[in-house]
C-alpha cells in the first residue's frame, strides 16, 4: 500500500469537494431527526396519542437514556449532569426517575387528542349517554345534548365539522341516515391497529435503531447491518419481486436458527453466565411511492342543517 505524505494528512476546508464534511452536526442532526420522526409521528397519530403525550414520552425516554449512559461509567446516577445534557429540570428528572421506577406516569386529560378527549368524555359524562350508561345517538345540530355542544365543550376551540370528519375518517362514529351520530369507539385510532401490532413495531424498531446508533458510536465495534436501495422497477412486478424476496428471506431466517440452535445447545457454566449475549436478526423491506396528486379524488363531504 503507498505511504500516505504529510500533506496527504492536513486537511484544508477550501479542498473539501464534500460540503456537508463542514456542515454543523447539530444542523445535520435536526435534519436527519425530522425525517425519523415523520414516520414516527404517523404511528403517534395513528396510535391515538397526542404531540403532548409524545413530548412527555420523550423527556422520559431522555432521562432514561442519559442515566443508563451515566451508569456504564460509574455506579450512581447524577442528576444535576442529566440536567446539564437534556436541559430538564432537576425537580423534573428526580420526578420522572421516581415514577418510573414504580409504574409509567399518567398522561392527563389536558395532554390527550381532542378527538380522544370528545369520545372519553361521550362515554363518561351523563349528559351525553343514554339510561343504559352507553354513548347517547346526538343530533349534529341543535338545543341540549348534541354533537357540537359536545364538540364545542371538549375540543379546545376545533371547528365542529373539523372534528366529525376526524373522527369519521378514524372510523370512530357513524352517520345515521336521521342526522344522527352514533359512536363505535372510545378511543380514535387507525384501522388496522392493535396492541400485537404496536409491540411488534416497538421491538423491531428499537432493535434496529439501537443498532444503527452503536455503528455511529463506535464503528469499530459496529454490528453488521446491509442494504440495497436507490432500485425502481415497475409496480407491476412488485408482487413476484415481493414473493421472491419473501421466499429467500424466509429461507435465509432459517438457516441462522439452524445456527443459532447448534450454538444455543451448548451448555454453559454459571461462571460464565453472565457472559451470554442475546442476538436477534430481521429482514425488512420497504416501499415508497411516487405520488400523483392528479389521481386523488376528494371525498364528497356530507352537508348538515341546521335545527331550531
Amino acid at each position: 500500500m503507498e505511504e500516505l505524505s504529510d500533506i496527504d494528512l492536513r486537511y484544508d476546508p477550501s479542498q473539501d469537494p464534500d460540503k456537508s464534511k463542514n456542515a454543523d452536526v447539530r444542523l445535520v442532526a435536526r435534519k436527519a431527526l425530522l425525517q425519523l420522526l415523520e414516520p414516527l409521528a404517523g404511528f403517534v397519530l395513528d396510535s391515538g396519542l397526542s404531540t403532548n403525550e409524545l413530548h412527555a414520552i420523550f423527556r422520559e425516554a431522555a432521562v432514561k437514556s442519559a442515566a443508563a449512559k451515566q451508569l456504564e461509567l460509574s455506579d450512581r446516577v447524577n442528576i444535576s449532569g442529566i440536567a446539564a445534557t437534556t436541559g430538564i429540570s432537576r425537580a423534573d428528572i428526580s420526578r420522572i426517575l421516581k415514577v418510573s421506577a414504580k409504574a409509567p406516569e399518567k398522561i392527563s386529560d389536558s395532554q390527550q387528542q381532542s378527538t380522544n378527549r370528545i369520545l372519553a368524555a361521550w362515554h363518561e359524562e351523563p349528559k351525553f349517554t343514554g339510561p343504559n350508561g352507553q354513548p347517547a345517538e346526538l343530533k349534529m345540530y341543535g338545543r341540549g345534548a348534541t354533537f357540537e355542544a359536545l364538540a364545542k365543550k371538549y375540543g379546545r376551540g376545533i371547528p365542529t365539522r373539523a372534528v366529525l370528519d376526524e373522527l369519521i375518517r378514524a372510523g370512530a362514529i357513524e352517520l345515521l341516515s336521521s342526522q344522527k351520530i352514533r359512536a363505535k369507539a372510545s378511543v380514535a385510532v387507525e384501522r388496522g391497529i392493535s396492541a400485537r401490532v404496536i409491540k411488534a413495531f416497538g421491538d423491531r424498531a428499537t432493535e434496529l435503531l439501537s443498532t444503527m446508533l452503536l455503528n455511529m458510536r463506535k464503528p469499530e465495534a459496529a454490528k453488521f447491518i446491509a442494504n440495497v436501495s436507490d432500485a425502481s422497477i415497475l409496480s407491476s412486478s412488485l408482487p413476484l419481486f415481493r414473493k421472491e424476496l419473501s421466499s429467500k428471506g424466509a429461507d435465509f431466517l432459517a438457516e441462522v436458527q439452524e445456527s443459532l440452535n447448534r450454538n444455543t445447545g451448548i451448555r454453559v457454566s454459571k461462571r460464565k453466565k453472565k457472559d451470554l449475549a442475546r442476538i436477534s436478526v430481521t429482514v425488512f423491506y420497504h416501499e415508497s411511492y411516487v405520488k400523483d396528486i392528479k389521481q386523488r379524488i376528494a371525498n364528497k363531504r356530507r352537508n348538515f342543517r341546521r335545527g331550531i
